[in-house]
């Protein structure tokens, strides 16, 4: 994190051309930036307790960043001596000792585990941030939907990773509801969903024969049900809104038996690449790629199924991409609604009469799901909400009993959000 204006993983990447390192040492580092990541404002606290304002201001990022990784270690992760000498070792490897060298009391201040943060003088938000680790307007904004114990129950789940699903590719094997990972993955199968599996802690499925091979998908447990919701029919065609990376699409077409077409429309020429790759891995030969905004779709194709999974805010993904929740604002919040509308309106036009219109996010705020909903709702008469089968998350909100919401601290996934409507004209 030496690298300002730049994501965690491409700030390691570049860290770690600086020094030689074994690949579990740049996993651990990757680790490491997440987890700092995750408890940010605390660690912030405890680094502006050990700098004057002054070497506030003006220590370089690197060093900012070395502090509360340092903090992480000593305060969270309770690290050893050992461990903390070594990641100390390590920072004047990549910084240079001249650059720490003016902050050497701080450093010393933090491991020495003495530190302790007042919050007796805080309000009960300032203390349900510090805690949490959430911006204030979050906190609020969750605990005014939710109300207060829902939403500390939410906020704290956020402070751990999540569990890992992929779901049996049956384009690549013959029985993919009865397929068993190999004993030597740690896994557990989802009893209530034939061919899901989720992943113990730690398994890095991805350097997995089964996944070069495209027998797996990793994929959300909600993101799973979504594709099982939808559950297009063989031979029937469907239209797969913001569609890259493609596991989605590669779920519907399974779903299909590779039998029939599916129009994947995505507006970034980098991420339909990664999408391309995807249908090359999973063997899906009935899906085309259209790259285009999706609230202009160029083709007036009628479809049994249109898919909407609209760019969002992500607040339900906080707990598996931490930095997220330093970024988002209520106007970013109000711009994703208005831009999810406009994407669902004009995907509807593309829904024959009779056809289904799926809308998802992995958002858990109501004005990016229920208040999207309501909107369209409103001024299209011709659709309604249906039953969704299978119902395996919590109702929706605000008298929208037919969605369904996912929520990480019940159901151990992304917080998610489906509504699922028929085309009755």
């Amino acid at each position: 994190m030496a690298y300002s204006g730049i994501g965690e993983r491409t700030a390691l990447f570049k860290a770690a051309e600086q020094i030689e390192g074994a690949p579990g040492d740049l996993r651990q580092a990757h680790r490491l930036i997440m987890e700092t990541t995750r408890f940010q404002n605390r660690l912030e606290r405890i680094v502006s307790g050990v700098l004057s304002e002054d070497q506030l201001h003006r220590a370089p990022h690197g060093v900012t960043s070395f502090l509360k990784i340092l903090s992480y270690l000593t305060y969270i992760s309770s690290a050893s001596d050992n461990e903390l000498l070594r990641n100390v070792n390590w920072a004047r490897q990549v910084l240079g000792w001249r650059e720490l060298h003016p902050y050497e009391r701080s450093i010393a201040l933090i491991a020495s585990r003495t530190l302790s943060t007042d919050i007796q003088r805080l309000t009960e938000l300032e203390r349900l941030s510090l805690e949490t680790c959430h911006p204030q307007w979050l906190v609020k904004r969750f605990i005014d939907v939710f109300g207060r114990a829902f939403a500390v129950q939410l906020l704290r789940r956020n402070l751990r990773p999540l569990p890992t699903y992929v779901r049996i590719n049956p384009l690549k094997t013959d029985t993919a509801s009865d397929y068993t990972l190999p004993s030597h993955i740690r896994s557990s199968p989802m009893k209530q969903l034939p061919g899901v599996w989720r992943l113990g802690s730690g398994e890095a499925i991805t350097q997995s024969r089964l996944w070069a091979e495209g027998k797996i998908v990793i994929q959300d447990l909600a993101s799973i049900i979504t594709g099982l919701i939808a559950s297009p029919s063989i031979d029937s065609r469907v239209l797969d809104l913001c569609a890259a990376p493609g596991n989605k699409t590669s779920h519907l077409t399974s779903i299909m038996e590779n039998k029939g077409e599916v129009y994947s429309v995505e507006v970034s020429s980098k991420r339909l690449s990664h999408w391309h790759g995807e249908m090359e891995r999973t063997g899906c030969s009935i899906a085309s790629p259209i790259c285009a905004d999706a609230r202009r779709i160029p083709t007036a194709v009628e479809c049994d199924l249109v898919l909407v999974d609209p760019p969002c805010s992500n607040t339900g993904a906080l707990a598996k991409n931490p930095s997220i929740k330093w970024k988002i604002t209520p106007a970013r919040v109000n711009e994703f609604a208005s831009r999810q509308y406009a994407m669902l309106d004009e995907a509807s036009k593309h829904v024959r009469s009779g056809g289904t219109l799926l809308y998802c996010t992995c958002s858990i705020l109501p004005e990016e799901n229920e208040g999207v909903i309501q909107n369209f709702l409103s001024r299209n008469p011709d659709f309604k909400l249906t039953h969704q089968e299978p119902f395996l998350g919590s109702p929706g909100i605000l008298g929208f009993d037919r969605c369904q919401r996912f929520y990480p601290h019940i159901h151990d996934c992304n917080g998610y959000f489906i509504a699922k409507m028929k085309r009755i004209d």
